[in-house]
């Protein structure tokens, strides 16, 4: 069955099209359509970004990855008339914990007052599964993008991003399909946290990848291009 509904990526937070590449050279997707948050600076402009890849009167799937599940989420919420499916990637629907929050009012401190540069490796130790550390189509890829990208990117997505609304509710009021999936080990959003996300929506179902972190996109493509499928049905 090929989906004849547009399917929107949206990357996550200090990412671009490159986070996206390894899955979507696994997928035959009719009409794919990119969300170039890289270019936000505000919240606003990253729900701009997402309706102008919409064409009136039609239904897109949205799949979201990271700060990208947050903009697809939150997209939805104020149009779901549009909505095929949401499929949210190392997301939490619940919103930033108490702890997040506070890393992240950490992170803007740091990054205005020149103390902090985001291409530094130790910083994505946190996203990226030990076993894919040294190769260079992970943390490789995840540094170049820091590295093009800069500081200013970083602090702009960190700020117009935290905090998160809660949209559990608003998902499961919603009676869309809803795919989450999650990393078994992803240090950044628990897959408990997910999991419980999941048991408050009706309509969700729930994907596990093993063997990776919160880059699982980069770290285990072709397991993410078989669930993004089954979820879209293309």
């Amino acid at each position: 069955m090929t989906t004849s509904a547009p399917v929107l990526f949206l990357p996550g937070t200090l990412c671009d099209e490159r986070v996206w590449l390894p899955v979507w050279q696994r997928m035959k997707i009719s009409q794919r359509r990119y969300v170039p948050l890289q270019w936000a600076a505000t919240k606003d402009d990253m729900l701009a970004l997402t309706s102008d890849r919409v064409i009136q009167d039609e239904k897109v799937h949205l799949v979201g990855f990271s700060m990208g599940g947050y903009v697809a989420a939150l997209w939805a919420s104020q149009n779901m008339e549009h909505v095929a499916s949401i499929t949210l990637i190392g997301y939490d629907a619940k919103g930033l914990s108490k702890e997040e929050i506070a890393r992240r009012k950490q992170l803007v401190t740091m990054l205005n007052s020149g103390d902090f540069k985001p291409e530094n490796p130790a910083y994505f130790t946190r996203f990226v599964h030990p076993t894919h550390q040294e190769s260079p189509d992970v943390m490789g890829v995840v540094q170049s993008m820091a590295e093009d990208l800069g500081k200013n990117t970083l602090l702009a997505h960190t700020q117009a991003t935290s905090p998160r609304e809660d949209f559990v509710k608003a998902l499961a009021k919603s009676k869309v399909p809803v795919n989450i999936i999650a990393a078994a080990d992803d240090e950044v959003v628990s897959l408990a946290s997910l999991q419980t996300v999941a048991d408050n929506i009706a309509t969700a179902n729930m994907y596990k990848v093993e063997n990776a972190g919160h880059m699982m996109l980069l770290e285990q493509p072709e397991k993410l291009a078989t669930l993004l499928s089954n979820c879209i049905d293309v």
